[in-house]
């Protein structure tokens, strides 16, 4: 059995403005007749009679003949205006659809593979203008999202390599000459090397489980969070010559508590590592009737307003991507801030940072507040 032929989006609305068009003049006309026809017909045809002034008055027949060419007029005239109207709504819905057919035509062209296309409709702010705004808005958005994981991508393979390349240097110098090799520092380094792929892989794995979601929740204070930070990052704090101040208030969440302890130690670290030796890293944590607040801020390097941003994306370091190690110590792996944007994301919270004047940052998270 075949399909019926289905008519387009075009011939439908032109036929339904034809349509009312048809309807409109043909009450119209059909109100016009009637009218003629009581102005013409009388109730009761009376007997020609010659008049005072010796004139006989037109006969009765006159009336309906009049009525006659008028019908035919009208029928005439209504098939030529619905002829008209059909050109005229076939032209005009034309051009009404014109957006529609653009924002395909990008559609089309952006499945070829082409993320940078856009509509950029011009005219009038009405729902079709609003309709290409948005199309646009989502193509940026996802343009952006594509992007970033392709650098993730890129950045992820050069972080997971070059542990694995320096632990094939290393042994491949000591198979060259292994009476040279000293196996205790051999051992030590590679050991280093572990340690750092070991640190990069959990990264990825607290980044990923961010990213999936929160499953369940449980009530969790953000202050005891902070102090826990506070304690795990105190010996690198010290190594660094970095002093802490903490003010933390109760500010009761519904949360995973893994993944807000993660969030917590992740901006203190940050605040200490990327800071100078003197240095100050402050944390805050407060709330008010609908959220709970952590703040943390600290001390450092000047960050422009424009390297905010890009502080939070995987494999972003302030100094730039190649730092590893500093006097000795451990470097970041660059996930820190992309896990924490992550965790607070996944709790429905919001992040905001902005460089100090003196140089640092200071970075707010607000989650929603749990009532008892």
């Amino acid at each position: 059995m075949g399909l019926r032929p289905r008519l387009t989006i075009r011939a439908r609305l032109t036929l339904l403005y034809c349509a009312t068009f048809t309807a409109g003049t043909a009450a119209a006309l059909a109100m016009v007749y009637l009218l003629m026809s009581r102005l013409l017909t009388p109730a009761v045809a009376p007997t020609p009679a010659v008049s005072p002034s010796g004139t006989v008055p037109a006969p009765a027949g006159a009336g309906t003949q009049v009525l006659d060419t008028l019908l035919l007029a009208s029928g005439v005239a209504l098939a030529v205006c619905v002829l008209g109207a059909a050109g005229v709504g076939w032209l005009v819905v034309g051009r009404m659809l014109a957006p529609i057919r653009r924002i395909t035509a990008t559609a089309g062209r952006i499945a070829g593979g082409n993320l940078d296309e856009r509509v950029w409709l011009q005219g009038p702010y009405d729902e079709l203008r609003e309709l290409a705004d948005t199309f646009d808005g989502m193509l940026s958005r996802l343009q952006a999202a594509f992007e970033g994981h392709r650098r993730f991508a890129a950045n992820a393979s050069h972080e997971l390599l070059t542990p694995l390349a320096t632990s094939q240097a290393l042994l491949d110098l000591a198979a060259a000459d292994p009476s040279a090799c000293d196996l205790s520092t051999l051992l030590a380094e590679l050991t280093e090397v572990n340690e750092r792929s070991e640190r990069i892989v959990t990264a990825l794995l607290d980044l990923a489980r961010a990213e999936n979601g929160v499953a369940t929740t449980a009530p969790a204070d953000l202050a005891g969070f902070a102090r826990d930070a506070i304690a795990i990052t105190a010996r690198e704090a010290a190594e660094r010559g970095v002093s802490v101040t903490a003010r933390l208030d109760t500010a009761l969440v519904d949360g995973d508590p893994t993944l807000l302890r993660q969030l917590a130690v992740n901006l203190v670290a940050n605040a200490i590592r990327h800071n100078h030796p003197g240095g100050l890293a402050m944390v805050e944590v407060g709330a008010d009737r609908r959220q709970a607040v952590i703040t943390v801020a600290n001390t450092g390097p000047l960050v422009t307003p424009e390297q905010v941003e890009v502080l939070f994306e995987p494999f972003t370091r302030g100094t730039g991507r190649t730092r590893h190690r500093d006097a000795g110590r451990p470097g970041g792996h660059g996930l820190g801030l992309a896990i924490v944007r992550a965790v607070a994301t996944a709790h429905r919270g919001t992040l905001t940072a902005t460089a100090n004047p003196a140089g640092g940052l200071t970075v707010h998270v607000r989650l929603a507040r749990s009532i008892p």
